[in-house]
């Protein structure tokens, strides 16, 4: 069972993105409104994006990533006929 989010989280990711000459971690915040915010370590500017919309962008790379194997099963599948 999960908890509900009742105040924000912020968390340091163990991704690092350079910027400015530095290796910075990413800071990731979850937003009990819905939203996950993303930004540098030792930055003030943050990228929010609804969770709805990176749940559906997950699982359009799923399918993506799939899309070819399914191809070569069918392939498959004709070549023995």
């Amino acid at each position: 069972m999960t908890t509900p989010l009742h105040k924000s989280i912020k968390r340091r990711s163990n991704e690092l993105r350079r910027e400015r000459g530095e290796l910075r971690a990413i800071i990731v915040t979850l937003y009990p409104a819905g939203y996950i915010g993303l930004r540098l370590h030792g930055t003030r500017r943050e990228e929010t994006i609804p969770i709805e919309a990176v749940y559906e962008r997950a699982v359009k790379m799923r399918l993506a990533m799939e899309q070819p194997e399914r191809g070569k099963k069918r392939e498959a599948r004709r070549r023995r006929r």
